[in-house]
């Protein structure tokens, strides 16, 4: 299945890439990073795990906050288009790997802060990343997830006939995402609740959630062009967990 989710992503990234650099040079940038500042520890200088880097849009955020920034990503293309961003943007010292989120390869209490963004849904086994991201984590240090239940709302569309559609993706990329997202256990998981759980039978702490931080981060000029206006009447909002080791 994780090389299943691989192909998917693989064969997104160019355009995926092109959807963040729009987010990245546009307003959403400044709201990101202003969010981020009220969560980061107060520690410096931090080490930052951006955690399914993708097209590297929270890499370079904390990287322009003088972090020391590792990016991950389980997809090769989704690390050369980082990569490439990255020098395109004059962005130097970010470290990229190919990494799988579920197995990370860096030795215990590695960084201060963790930032991830629409990966936990994408995982087959995400209650082992949460667990890796605890172990990598120091004490102290603060896990800040942005996520939604897609794939429940992409399931229940399915199950009412409705017919997928996205500004930027075929329709059989919408078919195939659907059918992972089908196969895997966290779209039965109510959400973010189950993630609250995990944390805390980890051992987090001074858990924050924000149900309604979409609202927050697209506005009118923001419209998100990603996940939640792929449906008609199944959408799955933004929530944002922060929680601290």
């Amino acid at each position: 299945m994780q090389e299943r989710i691989n192909d998917y992503w693989t064969e997104r990234a160019d355009e995926f890439s092109g959807l963040r650099m729009h987010d990245f040079e546009g307003g959403l940038r400044q709201i990101y990073t202003k969010i981020i500042q009220e969560h980061m520890p107060a520690s410096r200088p931090l080490k930052v795990l951006d955690l399914g880097t993708g097209a590297g849009f929270f890499a370079f955020i904390m990287r322009d906050l003088d972090c020391e920034v590792t990016g991950i990503d389980y997809s090769h293309a989704m690390l050369m288009n980082a990569e490439s961003n990255a020098r395109n943007l004059g962005y130097t010292g970010i470290t990229f790997r190919q990494m799988d989120a579920q197995q990370l390869d860096f030795p215990d209490a590695s960084f201060n802060f963790i930032i991830t963004r629409n990966v936990t849904w994408t995982l087959p086994d995400p209650q082992k990343a949460y667990s890796e991201m605890y172990r990598v984590l120091a004490p102290g240090g603060t896990l800040l997830n942005f996520d939604a239940n897609y794939g429940q709302a992409f399931k229940q569309a399915d199950e009412r006939g409705e017919k997928p559609s996205h500004p930027t993706q075929t329709q059989q990329q919408l078919r195939e995402r659907n059918a992972i997202a089908k196969s895997l256990y966290i779209c039965k998981k109510k959400r973010p609740q189950w993630d609250v759980e995990v944390l805390l039978s980890l051992g987090m702490k001074q858990i924050v959630l924000d149900l309604d931080i979409e609202k927050r981060i697209y506005d009118e000029k923001n419209k998100l062009i990603d996940y939640s206006t792929v449906w008609t009447s199944s959408t799955s909002p933004l929530f944002m967990v922060c929680a601290r080791k």
